[in-house]
């Protein structure tokens, strides 16, 4: 029982181990000159390793002659770039051909980085022109680079397909810009300018006039107007005195 049981051990050990390693991605892409400059940056940055680790990746390498500024930006931003050329999933021409709708929504090791936003950490591909053109699923980004052949396949392992230039997505060398601003609120009094004939209006109308009721400027004040209670008294006086005088003139 147990001498039949340490083949059936050794076996899962060796497939584990050759699962776990399953390729080296630096000694693939040593026998392709074309992508040296491309597998150089793979393991200045130390993308290559990781990209090992996996059981199953796509890799979309550029070759030397399309790599264009990458070999002079700093190491950090080209590691976001690279993981951006990594998809975890095996696709290789075959399978591209059997995507329903020839388009497809795929996801790189840039989005397991956890700073991936806006679709950051994604690709679209879709049929175009006889073959299949890739770029970034964030919104307004490029879909222009075009799959130029197969350079290797190890299903369902690793396949590497050569692409006309580097993915550009938004964002990974700075801060990417929010998408859209919120639209301006159209009945905000603040956001609204004052219309010209509500000018012309607050121009033509005359000022506020004075209360009818309020005394006027050029008109005395009320004490000047109405006759003290001194000079009322004189008033009668005068007239009792006059009374009498009327009536003894009349007596004689």
């Amino acid at each position: 029982m147990n001498c039949s049981i340490v083949p059936l051990l050794c076996s899962f050990l060796l497939l584990s181990a050759s699962s776990a390693s399953a390729f080296n991605v630096t000694k693939i892409l040593s026998q392709y000159p074309d992508y040296s400059n491309f597998n150089d940056l793979l393991s200045k940055t130390g993308l290559a390793s990781e990209i090992n680790s996996r059981a199953t990746i796509t890799l979309l390498a550029v070759p030397n002659g399309a790599i264009g500024d990458l070999t002079s930006k700093p190491d950090n931003v080209v590691k976001r770039i690279l993981t951006t050329h990594v998809v975890l999933d095996y696709y290789d021409p075959l399978k591209l051909k059997s995507m329903k709708d020839k388009t497809a929504k795929l996801t790189t090791m840039y989005q397991q980085s956890g700073k991936a936003q806006y679709d950051q950490g994604f690709l679209n591909v879709t049929a175009k022109d006889n073959t299949f053109v890739f770029g970034s699923a964030v919104k307004g980004a490029q879909l222009n680079s075009r799959l130029e052949k197969s350079v290797m396949n190890q299903p369902y392992n690793i396949s590497i397909l050569g692409i006309s230039q580097p993915i550009v997505t938004p964002g990974l060398d700075g801060i990417l810009a929010p998408i859209s601003a919120p639209p301006p609120q159209a009945n905000s009094p603040k956001s609204s300018p004052p219309s010209e004939s509500s000018e012309e209006e607050e121009a033509e109308s005359p000022a506020p006039s004075k209360d009818a009721d309020s005394p006027s400027a050029d008109s005395p004040p009320a004490d000047a107007q109405s006759t003290s209670p001194s000079s009322a008294g004189k008033l009668k006086v005068s007239f009792g005195l006059f009374v009498v005088l009327a009536s003894m003139v009349a007596a004689y």
